[in-house]
């Protein structure tokens, strides 16, 4: 069986490739969101 994850901004199950946004390191630590395209898209309209 496939692991469907799920968006981390709008919940949505992720039915096919989006994302994966990276956080800085934290005590050496990073945190990884997975993000659909729909929310990948809106996050990169809000940097122009």
């Amino acid at each position: 069986m496939a692991i469907k994850p799920v968006c981390d901004k709008c919940g949505k199950e992720l039915n096919d490739f989006g994302a994966i946004l990276l956080s800085p390191p934290d005590d050496g630590k990073v945190k990884k969101f997975h993000l659909c395209k729909d929310c990948y898209e809106g996050i990169i309209r809000d940097f122009r």
